[in-house]
């Protein structure tokens, strides 16, 4: 449910930087989260849930978060991608979850 935070689920914290002339529209930007089994993290509005939003003009930066649904969460090698809009080049971050 809205605001719920205890459940098995992984938090993700970006930040996205326009380096370019031309300023980028984050309204319509998709992240989502694989663990290495192939598991993918279901999104959810829960907990501190703030996508990324808006226009983002150049040489600023915004930051997001994104919750996902993930069971076990814990130690976890996970992909998380990140694309701010269609037709533009996906962004991929690995790691592990605390």
């Amino acid at each position: 449910t809205p605001g719920e935070v205890s459940g098995p689920a992984v938090v993700v914290e970006l930040t996205a930087r326009n380096d370019s002339r031309e300023t980028a529209d984050l309204d319509s930007a998709v992240v989502t989260l694989t663990a290495a089994d192939g598991e993918y993290g279901i999104g959810t509005t829960a907990g501190p849930n703030t996508p990324l939003a808006g226009d983002l003009e150049p040489g600023d930066s915004a930051s997001g978060s994104y919750v996902f649904m993930l069971d076990p969460a814990a130690d976890r090698s996970v992909t998380v991608s990140v694309n701010y809009s269609a037709g533009e080049p996906v962004a991929e971050f690995s790691g592990k979850t605390d």
